[in-house]
C-alpha cells in the first residue's frame, strides 16, 4: 500500500527569544556531505572512498521578510554564534500531525539585501555557517551535530564516539 508523502503543514521560527511568525518563511536546510579520502587500490576495479568521520561545511540560508535590526546585528558577530535559531513545525505524517524541531547555531556570515522596487516585498537573506545542528521529529532525535565537541549522531548512532575515545575527548 502506498504511503502519503510528509508535508510541513506550518512552521514558526524563533530567534533571540522572539517569534518570527510571518517573517521567517523560508529556511534552506544544510546538505550533509561526508569528508572522504579517495584511494586507488591495486588489484581492484577502481578507486574507493573512505569516510574521515567529519562533514564538509554545513550552511543554511535564512530568508527574513523584514528589516530586523537584531538579525542584521548577528552578521559577522562572534557573539551571534551562540544564538540558536529554532524552527518548530507541524509535520503531516500519514494524515496526522507530529512536531518537527530544528535547532542550529553558527556564524551568520553574510547579508543579502535583495532587490528593492516599489510595491515589492522586502526580503533579506543571510547564510549561517552551522556549528551546531539538531533535527527532532515527534520527540525522536534524527540528527545531532556539534562540531566543536566532535559529537555526531545520525538516527541515534554516535558516529564519532570511537574517534573521541582515541583522542582523549
Amino acid at each position: 500500500m502506498a504511503k502519503l508523502p510528509h508535508i510541513l503543514t506550518d512552521m514558526n521560527a524563533f530567534l533571540m527569544d522572539e517569534s518570527f511568525a510571518g517573517q521567517i518563511n523560508t529556511l534552506t536546510m544544510p546538505k550533509f556531505v561526508l569528508k572522504v579520502v579517495e584511494k586507488s587500490l591495486s588489484g581492484s576495479a577502481g578507486a574507493i572512498e573512505r569516510s574521515l568521520g567529519r562533514f564538509e561545511k554545513l550552511e543554511s540560508e535564512v530568508s527574513i521578510d523584514a528589516f530586523h535590526p537584531k538579525v542584521i546585528g548577528l552578521v559577522g558577530s562572534n557573539a551571534g554564534r551562540d544564538e540558536v535559531l529554532v524552527l518548530r513545525g507541524a509535520l503531516d505524517v500519514d494524515g496526522g500531525h507530529v512536531p518537527l524541531t530544528v535547532r542550529f547555531s553558527g556564524l551568520w556570515k553574510d547579508l543579502d539585501m535583495g532587490e528593492f522596487k516599489p510595491e515589492g516585498e522586502i526580503t533579506i537573506k543571510s547564510t549561517v555557517a552551522i556549528e551546531h545542528f539538531e533535527l527532532e521529529i515527534d520527540g525522536r532525535e534524527y540528527i545531532f551535530i556539534d562540531k566543536l565537541t566532535n559529537v555526531v549522531r545520525m538516527n541515534g548512532v554516535d558516529l564519532t564516539k570511537e574517534i573521541r575515545a582515541c583522542i582523549g575527548q
